[in-house]
This record gives C-alpha cells, structure tokens and sequence, in this order.
C-alpha cells in the first residue's frame, strides 16, 4: 500500500513540475538519462564552486576590515564566484540543448574566462599579501 501511494506522489509531484515549466519531459533512449544527469552534476559542482568563491569573499570583508586592499580582495572574489555562478547556468542550458539536438558541445571559451579569472584573483591575491608585508616590515 505505501509503495502505491509513493508513487502517486511521484508522479504527481513531476507532472506538476512539468505543467509549471519547471521540469522537462524527454524521451530516455540510448544514454540521455545519464548524459542529463551528468549535466546536473556539473551545474551543481559550478554553483558550489560560485558560491564558495562569493562566501569567501563575504567572509573576506568581514573578518578583515579595516584595509581596503582587502576590501577589494573581498568584492573581488565575490564577483568571480557571480561569474562562475553565471557561467555554470549558461553552460548547462547550453549543454542541455546540445544533448537534446545529438550534438556535443565543446567548451573551450568558457575554460579559458575561467583560467583567466582564477588567475586573475591569485595575482591579485599575491599582490595584497606581498603589498601588506612590504608595509609591516
């Protein structure tokens, strides 16, 4: 009996997130399941990492106020992980439209803004420190 009213719920809870257009329905033939599901996987990872990248940045401004190097460290980071947050959802939808279409899409500009970015908040990272050692000598 349990198992009958489990999957009532189910099926009614993705009919109703189909019917709110937030779900979508595609047939599962060959591997679109996993490759569907691999592509949640992924968002997932880019949203912890975003949102790692904001929360540092938070924790940054303030548990080091003060400095304004700091500061711009801190607005710094938090800008990085909205970029990753943002191009993690891009990247997804673009993925899931690929999948959807049998065609595979390579990602090679998004690799490099990423490279670029994280780079960018090392160096920028290195330079606060080295600058803060410097004037506590």
């Amino acid at each position: 009996r349990s198992l009958k009213v489990h999957d009532h719920a189910k099926r009614h809870s993705n009919l109703t997130m189909i019917n709110m257009g937030l779900s979508k329905q595609v047939p599962n033939k060959d591997s679109a399941a996993r490759d569907h599901l691999a592509n949640e996987r992924t968002f997932l990872a880019w949203l912890r990492t975003g949102l790692s990248l904001a929360g540092a940045g938070f924790g940054v401004i303030k548990f080091l106020p003060g400095v304004s190097s700091n500061l711009i460290l801190g607005f710094f980071l938090i800008g990085v992980g909205i970029c990753v947050l943002a191009f993690g959802a891009l990247r997804y939808f673009d993925v899931m439209a690929a999948l959807e279409n049998g065609v595979f899409a390579i990602d090679t500009g998004g690799v490099l803004l990423v490279c670029g970015g994280t780079a960018a908040l090392v160096f920028l990272a290195l330079v606060i420190g080295i600058v803060h050692i410097l004037r506590h000598r």
